[in-house]
């Protein structure tokens, strides 16, 4: 059974939103300096910790998402 689930358009939401938004400029910066040093590990790494923080920003449309395939699917059978 797929549940909905609720879309939560609060203050907090938005501010939580931005906030990942804002980590993910910060990890971006972060690793371009740690590639000047030559630190390419760390880089990768903050890249990485970046694209998650893009990726919790995005949390609602990949819910949404999720949410339609799923019911996509259970309508086929």
């Amino acid at each position: 059974m797929v549940k909905k689930m609720k879309n939560r358009k609060g203050f907090g939401q938005i501010i939580i939103t931005a906030m990942f938004i804002y980590s993910a400029i910060l990890c971006h910066f972060h690793a371009s300096s740690m590639l000047e040093i030559g630190n390419m590990f760390q880089a990768i790494l903050f890249w990485f910790f970046g694209f998650t923080a893009i990726l919790g920003s995005l949390r609602f449309k990949i819910a949404h998402f999720i949410e339609k395939y799923f019911l996509k699917q259970k309508k086929k059978k």
